[in-house]
């Protein structure tokens, strides 16, 4: 079933979330020891080019070994799809708790209508997605598939176009050498198989592998307009499990 406009929020809190980039911190990049000071400093260079588009960032965390533990508990003893999906959701919130603990001048909100109390210089609102999604997304025409194929790319995704944010950001461990188009990006497994359809809404959708000495930028393009036949620093090993 094809995402319906009547999935974004309220026109009221639209616009007071508008002009918002989704900044998602990959799980797999929780346990990097360099991350807070990758992190801040390419925040720092992002606050620039998001003051010149007069964007306000918001990061989303990744479950990481969280959602990993989930995962192995749902083996274990049969959680069942949605209780195991609303723990892997629930554990992007104990991500977020995570990050702010690592990332000066960041705090963790849970309500969209929280984020303008973050708007001052240098302070970065981290969203715990758990109540959010639960109260608009759960409860919408097309919520977000109870599986273990759906991770935490798609789930910012979501976030994102719930937001009606124009630009979604996905930083991770590896990374590209040219742009290439989302449904590339799925099937070389650097995005989850229904990112594509979850992300058709939004109008930009970049790629930066954050492990890089100088990170660039990559777009996931909508159309296949690029060449993906270049794929740099592409680590298989380096993409963590399940909701990353």
């Amino acid at each position: 079933m094809p995402i319906c406009e009547e999935t974004t929020i309220s026109t009221s809190l639209a616009t007071s979330t508008s002009g918002l980039v989704v900044i998602k911190v990959g799980g797999s990049l929780l346990d990097w020891p360099e991350l807070p000071g990758r992190l801040a400093a390419f925040l720092d260079n992002q606050c620039g080019r998001a003051a010149c588009l007069r964007e306000q960032a918001v990061l989303v965390a990744g479950g990481g070994p969280f959602a990993d533990l989930i995962r192995t508990m749902d083996q274990t003893h049969d959680l069942g799809d949605q209780k195991a999906h609303r723990l892997a959701i629930r554990s992007l919130d104990l991500t977020a708790e995570l990050l702010a603990g690592l990332l000066p001048g960041s705090a963790v909100v849970h309500r969209p209508e929280d984020l303008g109390a973050c708007r001052n210089p240098g302070q970065v609102p981290i969203l715990a997605p758990g109540q959010f999604l639960e109260e608009v997304d759960d409860r919408g025409p097309d919520p977000l598939p109870a599986s273990w194929d759906v991770t935490s790319d798609s789930i910012a995704a979501r976030i994102a176009v719930l937001l009606g944010a124009r630009r979604l950001i996905l930083l991770k461990s590896v990374g590209l050498s040219a742009d290439i188009d989302r449904g590339e990006a799925a099937r070389l497994g650097l995005v989850d198989a229904l990112f594509p359809r979850i992300a058709s809404e939004l109008e930009v959708v970049e790629l930066v592998c954050l492990r890089d000495c100088e990170p660039l930028t990559r777009v996931l393009t909508v159309e296949n307009a690029n060449d993906a036949g270049e794929v740099a620093c592409y680590k298989p090993e380096a993409q963590a499990k399940g909701i990353e």
